[in-house]
């Protein structure tokens, strides 16, 4: 069995971060791991609190991981601060092979309220990216990125182009709506793969982000390539969206489990 390693932290509404990580993961038949750097208050109707897990430890629980266990791929969520992005980046350099690292750079909220600035926003882009295999953001962190708002599918393209300047391998930017269609596109520095899926009507997309990101990690563990584990993971949220069902009053997460039958 291959061993997937989510960095991030819990949403205990079990919708996003690494509770959602461990779903997916569990879903794609790898063993599931985690290190947490943040813990919420939080429910479908949002985010009430956040306490911040002390660098130490969390270079702790990332070094205890690898010291004892194969880790054939690492997803890194949220990391909300320069300090811990500091120290997440100086653990991961320290490991000698590094496996596939897919980095979901949360900045902002799918409504585009950015709560990642300042020295933490530069710092998840100069120390993060040149360690990350792939990629993750969406149209509003890209803006924050390359400094300008892409609405064409074209601008979105040299949107990608840009990105890979930071010094990540790849990118896979989910653009949103896009001339009526959900368009992700996938860069590899050479060819571009568009994934054009239709526009759900629901408002049950949380963690649909977290999700991507960990589906990507998953299907790079198993040993697909990068732009068919991109493939398979665009495939596996697009369907947890449709076979979402109602958890809470707000904006209910994926079904996570739609591809697993479960016994009686």
């Amino acid at each position: 069995m291959k061993h997937v390693l989510s960095i991030a932290g819990v949403d205990p509404s079990g919708g996003a971060g690494v509770i959602a990580d461990l779903k997916v993961f569990a879903a794609h038949g790898v063993y599931a791991m985690g290190a947490i750097t943040a813990l919420t208050a939080q429910n479908t109707k949002g985010i009430f609190d956040m306490q911040l897990v002390e660098c130490d430890l969390i270079a702790k629980q990332i070094e205890a991981i690898f010291d004892d266990i194969r880790v054939d791929a690492v997803k890194i969520g949220v990391v909300p601060s320069e300090q811990i992005i500091k120290t997440v980046a100086a653990t991961l350099r320290k490991v000698s092979n590094l496996p596939p690292v897919v980095l979901d750079p949360v900045m902002s909220c799918k409504n585009g309220d950015i709560w990642l600035e300042g020295a933490a926003k530069d710092a998840i882009v100069s120390e993060l990216f040149p360690l990350s295999t792939v990629i993750t953001p969406n149209k509003f962190e890209a803006r924050e990125i390359v400094k300008r708002e892409p609405k064409s599918k074209d601008e979105f393209k040299q949107a990608c182009k840009e990105l890979l300047k930071t010094g990540a391998k790849s990118v896979y930017l989910k653009c949103g709506d896009v001339g009526g269609v959900s368009l992700d596109l996938f860069y590899d520095g050479a060819e571009f793969t568009e994934f054009e899926q239709e526009r759900i009507d629901t408002s049950s997309t949380h963690g649909s982000g977290c999700s991507l990101s960990s589906a990507i990690a998953s299907n790079l563990a198993l040993g697909f390539s990068l732009r068919e584990s991109a493939q398979r993971a665009n495939k596996y949220v697009y369907k947890a969206i449709k076979a979402a069902f109602a958890v809470g009053s707000g904006c209910n997460p994926i079904n996570h489990f739609h591809n697993v039958e479960f016994g009686d």
